[in-house]
C-alpha cells in the first residue's frame, strides 16, 4: 500500500505534488490541533485529577500518621508503667499482674502481639511466640543498647512492630515489643469514594492494597512521606492513591468526537483553497528546479535571480552560494587554502593542452620541506600548521600570476610553472624560493629556519600526462633529499628506479627489524697513551638476506624520515646493554657504552620512561651509559634539547656531543649544555697533519673543551701522525681504525680477553 501511495505521487505533476502537500500539511495542521487541544485537555484534567488525588492521600496519611503516632506514644507508656518495670525483677508477681495490663493496652489497638523482654533480649512475657532475636533483630538492639525507640515493617508478614526500652533509673533494664496490624489500621481511614483504590508501599511491594484490580488501568498518585508524616518517613512507606483510566478519560473522549467534526470541515476548505494557490507557487518553482537541473550540466549557469523577489529567490541564492563554497572546499587544501591535488591536476591537464597547442614547455615543482616531522614532534602540529600557513604565502608571493601552486598533503607542495622558455627561467624561479628558505620564518613571535628540498619534471621531456610529470617531480624531490636536503634536482630517468628502490627499502627496513636482520657491532674508545679499551660506540649494521651488508648511510636517514628510527634505536640500545651486562657478569670490563641518540627518540613523549625500564631490567649502571647527540640536531632546537638532555642527567647518565664543529653552535649554548663531552669530528682529524686549518680547528675544539670542562675525544683516528698530534694537544681518547674497527660482540669478547 505505502508503495503504491508513492508510486501515485512520483508520477503526479509538480502542481498537483503542491496540492498533495498542501493539502497534507493542512491535514497534519489540523491534528496537530487537536493534539495540542487534547493535550491542553488532559493536561487541565490531569492536574486537577492530580490536586484531588493529592488532596484525598495527603488527608488519609495525616489520619495514618496520627494514628501510628497515637499507637507508638501509648506503647511508650506502657514501658513507663510501673508494674512492667517490677514484672522484670519480680517472675511471679508479672504472671500476675502482666496479663491484664498487656490485655488493658491492646485493646481496641490493633495490637497482634505484646512481648516483654529482659536486658539481654530474653523474653519473660509473649502473648504469642514471635519475639525477634536480639542477635538478628539490629532494632531490637538498638532499643536495649542505645535505649531508642524503633518503629518498622516485617519483611515477612507487613506487620508493624513497635520496639519501645524499659527504664529503671536511668538504665535500660529490657525492652516491650508490640507487633500491630498495619491493614487493620488503615482500613479505618479508607476513602469514602469506591472508584478509588488505595495502596501501602514499602520497598517497591504492596504491603496493604484496597479496591485496587490488576485487570484495570489506572490513574494514580503517589503520595510520599514528608516533615508531616515523619512515621510514614521513617518506616519508607509511600502511599499511592488513583482511579479507573476509563472514568478519567470520559470528559476527553468526548472532546475528541467534537474537534474531529469541526477539523473535516475545515481541511475541506483548505483542500478548495489549495488548489486555487497552487498555480501560483508552482510557476518559480518549476523555473528554479530547470535552472538546478541546467547548473548540474553546466558549471556557468546559476540558479539566481528567479525575478520572484520573494523566498525562492532567496534559496537561488543560497543554492549559488553553496554550491560555489563546496566547489571551492573540494579544490582547495582547509588549512592553506592553496588548491589541493584535484584542482592542481585540472589546471595542469589545461596547462598541458595549451603547451601541447602552442608548442610551449611547462615544469611542474615538487617541494618538500626538510625534516617538518621534527618540528611537528618537537613543536606540536598546531606550530606546524602555522608554519606551513607561512611557507605557502612565502612561495605563492614570489610565483608569477600564470603560476600554480597546490598543497598535495602533509609538508609537500607542487607548483606548475607555465610558458617556460629554457631552463634558465625555472632556475631563476627556484633560486627565490630557496633564497626565502634562507631567511627565517616569523611564528608566534620566534625566528624559526627551516629549509626545503625541490624536484623539478619538464613537460614533454620527463613526461606527457599529469601523473608522470608528478611522479618524476616526486622522484627528483628524493634525490635533493639524498644529496644532502635544502637543494632541487632536475629529473633524469634513473630517478625513476632510485624512488622505487627508496620505497622498497623503506618495506624491507621494516621487515627487517621483524626478523632480526639487525646486529649491533662495537667499535672501541681508547687512551691513546696506553692503547687501553675505555669504552665502545654501539653502531647498528643490516644483514640484508638478499643484498648482503646495507650500508648505515643508506637506510638510517630513511628510518629518521619514516620514524623507524624511533623502534630501531630502542632495540640498539637494549641490545648493546644486555651485551655489556653479559661482558661485565663474565669479568671483563667492556668500559662506558656510547650510544647515538636520534633527536626524534629523544623528542618521543616515553623515551625518558624507556631507557629508566631498561637499564632497571638489565641493572646497569648509569654511569656506564653514555648518549651522544649530534651537534647540528642540537641546534635545531636547542631549548627544548637542554630540557630534555638534563632529565637524562638527573638519571645519572653521561651525555657527549657527536660531530663537534659542523653545526654552527655558539658558546651560549654550549656552556649551558649538561654534556660531559665533546667529540671531535672525523672530518677536522682526516687531514692532519697536511691540512693546517683543520689542525688550527682541531686545537680551537681541545681547547674550548678544556675551557668548559669537558673531557674531549677524537673519531675517525687513522694514523700515528694523527695520534700524536692529539696527545700533543692535550687530547688523550680517541676512536678510529688505527685502533679498532667496528666489530661484531664475539670479536670484540676476544679482545676484552687480552685486555
Amino acid at each position: 500500500m505505502q508503495l503504491m501511495i508513492r508510486d501515485y505521487f512520483k508520477k503526479q505533476s509538480i502542481r498537483n505534488k503542491v496540492v498533495i502537500q498542501v493539502t497534507a500539511q493542512v491535514v497534519t495542521a489540523s491534528v496537530l490541533i487537536i493534539i495540542m487541544v487534547l493535550f491542553i485537555v488532559n493536561k487541565q484534567l490531569s492536574e486537577h485529577t492530580q490536586t484531588l488525588l493529592s488532596n484525598k492521600a495527603e488527608n488519609i496519611h495525616e489520619k495514618i500518621e496520627q494514628r501510628i503516632r497515637y499507637l507508638v506514644e501509648n506503647t511508650v507508656l506502657l514501658t513507663k508503667n510501673e508494674l512492667m518495670v517490677n514484672a522484670l525483677t519480680d517472675s511471679l508477681g508479672r504472671k500476675r499482674y502482666l496479663p491484664p495490663l498487656v490485655e488493658n493496652f491492646m485493646e481496641g489497638k490493633n495490637v497482634t502481639s505484646v512481648d516483654v523482654v529482659d536486658y539481654d533480649g530474653r523474653p519473660i512475657f509473649q502473648t504469642q511466640r514471635n519475639t525477634p532475636l536480639y542477635n538478628k533483630s539490629k532494632n531490637l538492639r538498638a532499643a536495649l543498647v542505645l535505649n531508642q525507640v524503633s518503629v518498622y515493617i516485617q519483611k515477612d508478614d507487613n506487620k508493624m512492630v513497635i520496639i519501645s526500652p524499659i527504664e529503671y533509673y536511668s538504665t535500660t533494664q529490657g525492652a516491650v515489643v508490640v507487633v500491630f496490624d498495619i491493614a487493620s489500621i488503615v482500613k479505618e481511614h479508607l476513602p469514602f469514594d469506591e472508584t478509588l483504590y488505595m495502596k501501602l508501599i514499602k520497598d517497591n511491594k504492596p504491603i496493604f492494597s484496597y479496591n485496587y484490580y490488576p485487570n484495570i488501568e489506572y490513574r494514580s498518585f503517589t503520595h510520599y512521606a514528608d516533615d508531616k508524616t515523619q512515621m510514614f518517613k521513617n518506616l519508607d512507606v509511600t502511599l499511592e492513591i488513583g482511579l479507573p483510566e476509563d472514568i478519567y478519560r470520559a470528559p476527553i473522549n468526548e472532546a475528541i468526537i467534537k474537534l474531529v467534526l469541526l477539523s473535516f470541515i475545515f481541511i475541506v476548505i483548505s483542500i478548495i483553497t489549495s488548489t486555487i494557490t497552487a498555480n501560483r507557487i508552482t510557476q518559480p518553482i518549476l523555473e528554479l528546479y530547470r535552472r538546478v537541473k541546467a547548473s548540474g550540466d553546466n558549471r556557468d549557469i546559476l540558479c539566481s535571480p528567479l525575478g520572484s523577489n520573494d523566498e525562492l529567490e532567496k534559496l537561488a541564492k543560497a543554492f549559488d552560494e553553496r554550491t560555489l563554497l563546496l566547489r571551492y572546499q573540494a579544490e582547495h587544501d582547509a588549512l592553506t587554502n592553496l588548491p589541493n591535488r584535484v584542482l592542481f591536476i585540472d589546471r595542469l591537464h589545461q596547462a598541458i593542452k595549451i603547451a601541447n597547442r602552442k608548442d610551449e614547455k611547462i615544469a611542474v615543482l615538487f617541494l618538500d620541506l626538510d625534516r617538518f616531522k621534527e618540528v611537528n614532534d618537537s613543536f606540536g602540529h598546531d606550530f606546524g600548521d602555522k608554519l606551513l600557513k607561512v611557507v605557502s604565502k612565502e612561495i605563492k608571493s614570489i610565483l608569477r600570476e600564470s603560476d600554480s601552486i597546490a598543497r598535495l598533503g602533509g609538508d609537500e607542495f607542487s607548483i606548475l610553472l607555465d610558458r617556460i622558455k629554457n631552463e634558465d627561467a625555472i632556475v631563476d624561479i627556484i633560486q627565490k624560493i630557496m633564497h626565502t628558505f634562507k631567511e627565517p620564518f616569523s611564528i608566534e613571535n620566534h625566528k624559526f629556519f627551516i629549509t626545503c628540498s625541490i624536484g623539478i619534471a619538464v613537460y614533454p621531456l620527463n613526461g606527457e600526462t599529469p601523473d608522470e610529470l608528478l611522479k618524476n617531480a616526486d622522484a627528483a624531490m628524493y634525490k635533493a633529499k639524498d644529496d644532502g636536503r635544502n637543494t632541487y634536482q632536475f629529473y633524469i630517468d634513473a630517478m625513476t628506479d632510485k624512488a622505487y628502490e627508496r620505497i622498497t627499502l623503506e618495506t624491507q627496513l621494516r621487515q627487517a627489524l621483524k626478523n632480526e636482520e639487525f646486529e649491533v657491532y662495537y667499535q672501541p674508545q681508547v687512551d691513546m697513551s696506553s692503547e687501553h679499551i675505555i669504552g665502545m660506540e654501539g653502531l647498528v649494521r643490516w644483514h640484508h638476506p638478499e643484498k648482503g651488508f646495507v650500508a648505515p648511510d643508506k637506510f638510517i636517514p630513511l628510518a629518521e624520515e619514516t620514524g623507524i628510527i624511533v623502534e630501531l634505536d630502542r632495540w640498539v640500545m637494549k641490545s648493546a646493554i644486555e651485551q655489556f651486562m653479559k661482558w661485565r657478569a663474565d669479568g671483563l670490563n667492556p668500559g662506558v657504552l656510547s650510544l647515538n641518540l636520534s633527536m626524534i627518540q629523544l623528542d618521543h613523549e616515553d623515551f625518558i620512561d624507556e631507557v629508566k625500564k631498561i637499564i632497571s631490567l638489565t641493572s646497569m649502571p648509569a654511569k656506564l651509559l653514555m648518549f651522544e647527540v649530534t651537534e647540528s640536531q642540537i641546534m635545531g632546537n636547542p631549548e627544548q634539547t637542554i630540557v630534555m638532555l638534563k632529565k637524562l642527567k638527573e638519571i645519572g647518565l653521561g651525555l657527549a656531543i657527536d660531530d663537534f664543529g659542523t653545526g654552527h653552535s655558539s658558546l651560549s649554548y654550549l656552556k649551558r649544555l649538561p654534556v660531559d663531552k665533546i667529540k671531535i669530528d672525523q672530518s677536522f682529524v682526516r687531514d692532519i697533519p697536511n691540512d693546517s686549518d683543520d689542525m688550527e680547528l682541531t686545537r680551537a675544539i681541545i681547547a674550548i673543551a678544556k675551557s668548559l670542562r669537558r673531557s674531549v675525544i677524537a673519531e675517525g683516528v687513522e694514523t700515528y701522525e694523527q695520534a700524536k698530534f692529539l696527545q700533543e694537544n692535550d687530547c688523550v681518547e680517541a676512536q678510529g681504525y688505527l685502533y679498532h674497527k667496528p666489530q661484531d660482540a664475539k670479536s670484540v669478547t676476544k679482545l676484552l680477553l687480552k685486555e
